[in-house]
């Protein structure tokens, strides 16, 4: 029996490597579901064995994981994150990088070590593209952490599945986030915020930004409109090709990399 764990088992990531896993190795495969919201309730999640509840970064959650599912699994799926957006990566603060850092990047060298996954597979995505740097905020540079991270020397095997833009809870709150902060962005000197948010109806601009996201990345890429089956393939591609150490899926079109995205450009004062 193979023994899977997903944290951040409840989102759209987190969905699609449940299914995967269980498109692979059927009943073989025995997986524990963590997830954590704003009050614990209790839930059934298809496809997982084992339900628990809690926060990635709290050690107690790593001890109820261990007590429960043991410290030995064939693989980890971190699907979780949580980081201030909404406003340009290239204003983030060091605190705010803190802060997102803190869920989105800085459990995983523990999780590693706690218990020595035979693979740990993280999230990013194309946050250097334009349209992304201008509301992803301190998750840019949590993505850019977990990608340079893909690349050290590992205890194991690690992978990284880089995923075009796609309809998620985050994405819904994002874009509500952009609504509310429509007239500091159109405030903000930058020509793609000039070009979208000036003058224009917050609901509109928000609405012109994200189809421009689509755009770029089809322009990019070949294609957009990433879902769960090209989430799901991705997870599949990824299993097929273990030395790989990012997958990256935008649309229909999958491809391999073996370099991390350089984090995006910073203009405010960093601390030392």
């Amino acid at each position: 029996m193979k023994a899977f764990l997903v944290i951040g088992s409840t989102g759209v990531a987190g969905t699609a490597a449940i299914k995967s896993v269980r498109q692979r190795h059927g009943n073989d495969a025995h997986i524990t579901g963590v997830w954590y919201g704003r009050k614990h309730e209790e839930l059934t999640i298809d496809g997982v064995d084992r339900v628990l509840f809690g926060d990635a970064s709290d050690p107690d959650t790593l001890n109820r994981i261990e007590e429960a599912a043991g410290t030995r699994f064939d693989a980890i799926f971190y699907a979780t994150a949580m980081g201030e957006v909404g406003f340009p990566s290239s204003l983030t603060t060091d605190e705010q990088i803190a802060a997102s850092n803190r869920l989105s990047f800085d459990p995983l060298a523990q999780i590693e070590d706690r218990f020595d996954p035979t693979l740990i597979v993280t999230y990013s995505t194309f946050y250097n593209l334009a349209h992304q740097q201008v509301t992803y905020g301190a998750m840019a540079h949590s993505k850019a952490a977990i990608e340079a991270w893909t690349v050290e020397n590992a205890k194991g095997s690690r992978q990284c599945i880089r995923a075009g833009a796609f309809r998620s809870s985050s994405s819904m709150a994002i874009k509500l986030l952009v609504r509310r902060n429509a007239a500091k962005l159109a405030a903000i000197d930058d020509p793609i915020l000039q070009k979208h948010f000036s003058g224009v109806k917050a609901s509109v601009a928000v609405d012109t930004l994200q189809e421009a996201v689509f755009n770029e990345e089809r322009e990019t890429y070949g294609d957009t409109g990433t879902d769960e089956s090209g989430l799901i393939a991705a997870h599949l591609e990824m299993f097929d090709h273990p030395d790989c150490p990012f997958i990256c899926v935008c649309g229909s079109k999958m491809w391999h990399d073996d370099t991390a995205q350089p984090a995006p450009p910073r203009q405010v004062a960093q601390s030392h």
